[in-house]
């Protein structure tokens, strides 16, 4: 949204006011920077359910092969008292 003021009036009236060439960055303003930072935030929130999956199914996977070597221990203890 263009100014309807402008915000240099007194850096020009002090001449201290210099405009640059063109570089690199431009054409970035406060509007593409914050664009910028909601992506990142939203592939940020995106790895973090993706690790909260993961580890929800590897606590899920350990939880069974605890309860399969205590069946087999059982079994085994059982086999043996015969």
């Amino acid at each position: 949204m263009p100014l309807t003021y402008d915000p240099y009036t007194e850096p020009k009236e002090m001449g201290i006011y210099r405009e640059i060439g063109e570089h690199a960055f431009s054409e970035v303003n406060a509007a593409e920077i914050v664009q910028r930072i909601m992506k990142s935030r939203d592939m940020y929130e995106a790895r973090q359910r993706a690790k909260g999956v993961k580890a929800h199914t590897e606590a899920a996977a350990r939880r069974r092969e605890v309860m399969e070597e205590e069946q087999r221990k059982v079994e085994s203890e059982r086999v043996e008292g015969q």
